[in-house]
């Protein structure tokens, strides 16, 4: 069968013609949670299009200011806020997602803490900042959800003067009234892990109030107890004497709560690498920790929480009964190490047993569409009844890990799923058929992304697949026409094409002479074009370029690699359009294709945008995003699915183009910074918009400033031959406005 076009209609030019005296964005787009999808046994998802789960921290936050409190979970792959509205009542779980609360929060990332620091009620942002803490308060009125900028840069009394409190970006600290004072104190771990420093806040001492945030250095070993340095075991009763030794410490996780009710702050302590976590008891005092004791299996011993890697523990009363459940998810920063599915535990507190017990292992993950880790949404009318059916692929699920040369390894596989459309044509609605299409996931491998089309000329659909490898494979059906495949062994190195890494094709008749063609995007940015050259029905692969059309979504301040995922479609003036994916999370937007192959084509917007309440916003789903357009209602607009690596996706209908607002194109150049060459070996240039002049600091990754000095238009180096070799986080502000940036100092270029 061959590949079908999907015409974007641009209706909007036909029945508005006052339109065109305005300018106007390309297409318009509105996020929905309203095209409903069903599990396998018929139920539908409660919400499906939320964005999927691989780890996350539940706080939560009256989002509507009705006095009740709601949900916000902040997913660590893609730095993704989820608002949950609280509809429920006593005993009852009841939550609808509310993604118009998403566009309120400030930009957060890497973890994020809610807690009411000033007592008013409302709960305020602590996050990672530059090396360090970043604080926003809740000035939410009324009606309206508003946060305000406290200080990039929390600091604390160290020994005689002010410095960065630090925190690292892969550290969950602990924001808690830890003296009972009434004002939010902070444990965090030493620059070099071993020892818990506390930071104690004399906002009730030296203010009367709990309003100011007013920290000290109280003690470098809350607790008297130690962490290894090769594993997660503790040692009690130390000193913290041994300040001298370098240890292996990257990451770990807080929670801190009174878990036996004798007035004190036990913590509850998760570890980089290890699927446990510890509960040390406090048997000290109010005005001094002193742990006596070590649960490994914790919250129980026959159903102990173990999730790879590194969970974070969280506390929300979920079902309205004014006793908090306990949640356990990963919090392992790196993208190939943790559990996906089933990987949001839930635990509710027995009286009767006196101790937590398991409910669920994937609480509100179990109602999204959620792929396990990368969701690559690609759609195709597989048994050919009209209707487009949508298939998901996935860098792999979570299989296994084990511990090599002391470190953690994790293995995945790679699988497809399957949802077919059981609508109809204007009212679309998918079922879920299977989460292993084909039976591919026997394979082993990772990021299989799908392509559909008929490659041996007997009408019958085969599937072509990119790779982890940057390779293709193909499958050939042996099944019928509709019916689930029945697919040969695969056929690798597909047409002799290796674009390097994570190969995602499409087939799609690019040059219009009536032959599919073959794009595949990679983990370097770009986009690979073979054309077809076989005149007939069996095709025949030729690469023209490995660059084509000049794309290249990589974003150097955020990563070496783009990880481009490409869809060309056409729109209803018969004009070519490439929407492609990318590492950093927007949707690029690329025109000026047809009759320009050998060219470059035009970059339109580096994100598309969204509209909501009258407002528009860019469309940024996170890290590895990948879109599908199709016009799934048949009114004559592209939607579009977007996946990400959390595993999930989200739906954007597509509305009458809005007209373009200057406040976000104000804000899209005002954050629009260029370090080059980046990484620098001798010194840097730095070139932004919105300001002729500007302060720029370098921070180490342990918050220090190394550098500072003012910088312009004209003279904009910034020399970096005196720093040691490594990454720098940069600070520029101007006008006012702060802006962040990374820079790599490579003293072997």
């Amino acid at each position: 069968m061959p590949l079908r076009k999907f015409a974007i209609s641009a209706l909007f030019l036909i029945c508005a013609p006052w339109i065109s005296a305005q300018d106007l964005y390309d297409f318009g787009f509105t996020r929905s949670q309203n095209m409903a999808v069903y599990h396998e046994d018929e139920q539908p998802f409660s919400f499906p299009w939320v964005g999927g789960i691989n780890g996350v921290k539940l706080s939560e936050m009256d989002l509507n200011q009705d006095g009740i409190l709601d949900l916000v979970v902040f997913e660590k792959h893609g730095n993704r806020i989820y608002p949950f509205l609280n509809q429920g009542v006593g005993n009852e779980i009841g939550y609808v997602f509310a993604p118009q609360y998403i566009h309120a929060f400030p930009p957060l990332h890497d973890w994020v803490i809610l807690k009411d620091f000033n007592a008013d009620g409302k709960a305020d942002i602590f996050t990672y900042g530059l090396a360090g803490i970043t604080v926003y308060e809740n000035v939410s009125d009324n009606e309206n959800l508003l946060f305000q900028l406290v200080t990039d840069q929390l600091q604390s009394f160290y020994y005689n003067s002010y410095s960065n409190l630090y925190a690292s970006p892969d550290d969950y600290l602990a924001v808690e009234d830890l003296d009972g004072d009434g004002d939010l104190d902070i444990l965090n771990f030493w620059v070099l892990g071993k020892y818990v420093h506390f930071h104690r806040n004399y906002s009730m001492e030296n203010h009367g109030d709990c309003g100011h945030l007013d920290f000290r250095l109280e003690s470098e070993c809350w607790g008297h107890f130690e962490e290894g340095g090769e594993d997660n075991s503790i040692v009690l009763n130390s000193d913290c004497g041994a300040k001298d030794e370098l240890m292996r410490h990257v990451g770990s996780t807080f929670l801190v709560k009174d878990f036996n009710h004798d007035d004190l702050p036990d913590l509850v302590l998760g570890d980089m690498d290890f699927p446990n976590l510890l509960l040390l008891q406090n048997g000290g005092t109010q005005a001094e920790a002193w742990m006596i004791s070590v649960d490994s299996l914790f919250p129980n011993q026959a159903q102990p929480i173990w999730i790879y890697s590194m969970p974070v523990p969280s506390c929300a009363d979920v079902n309205n009964d004014g006793v908090d459940e306990l949640f356990a998810s990963p919090a392992d920063p790196s993208l190939t190490k943790s559990q996906d599915l089933n990987s949001l535990w839930m635990y509710r507190w027995n009286a009767q047993s006196s101790q937590y017990e398991k409910v669920v292992e994937n609480f509100l993950q179990g109602e999204m569409l959620d792929a396990g880790t990368g969701a690559f949404p690609v759609f195709y009318d597989w048994n050919q009844d009209g209707l487009v059916d949508l298939f998901v692929g996935n860098y792999g699920g979570y299989d296994s890990s084990r511990y090599i040369n002391g470190f953690l390894t994790s293995y995945f596989s790679s699988s497809i799923a399957y949802y077919q459309n059981v609508g109809t044509q204007n009212q679309p609605a998918f079922k879920l058929i299977s989460n292993d299409f084909g039976n591919l996931r026997r394979l082993n491998r990772r990021a299989m992304y799908p392509a559909f089309s008929d490659f041996t000329g007997d009408g019958v659909t085969d599937l072509l697949c990119g790779n982890a490898d940057g390779t293709l494979s193909l499958f050939v059906n042996y099944g019928g026409v509709g019916e689930m495949p029945q697919f040969a062994e695969p056929q690798d190195n597909y047409a002799s094409v290796d674009v390097g890494d994570f190969s995602t094709p499409q087939l799609f008749d690019l040059d219009d002479d009536g032959e599919t063609d073959l794009i595949v995007g990679n983990r370097r940015g770009k986009i690979a074009y073979y054309r077809n050259v076989s005149g007939g029905e069996i095709p025949d692969f030729q690469l023209v370029s490995d660059a084509l059309g000049g794309v290249d979504v990589r974003d150097y301040n955020n990563s070496y690699f783009g990880f481009s995922v490409p869809h060309f479609f056409r729109n209803a003036n018969n004009e070519t359009v490439l929407f492609c994916g990318s590492e950093r999370g927007y949707v690029f937007h690329y025109d000026l294709i047809d009759n320009n192959l050998a060219g470059n084509f035009r970059l339109k917007d580096s994100a598309l945008v969204e509209t909501c309440d009258e407002r528009v916003y860019n469309i940024v789903e996170a890290v590895r995003c990948a879109p599908a357009v199709c016009d799934l209602n048949d009114d004559g607009f592209g939607d579009m699915v977007v996946g990400n690596y959390a595993g999930g996706l989200s739906l954007y209908m597509g509305t009458m183009p809005v007209p373009r607002q200057d406040g976000i194109a104000e804000n899209r150049k005002s954050n629009r910074i260029k370090i080059h060459p980046n990484p620098a070996r001798d010194y840097f240039q730095v070139e932004w918009e919105g300001g002729a002049s500007a302060e720029l600091q370098l921070f180490d990754l342990t918050g220090r400033v190394v550098l500072s000095q003012s910088i312009s238009s004209e003279c904009n180096r910034v020399n970096v031959s005196g720093l040691n070799a490594g990454m720098y986080v940069g600070r520029m502000v101007v006008g006012g406005v702060v802006r962040v940036f990374k820079v790599i100092h490579d003293t072997a270029l």
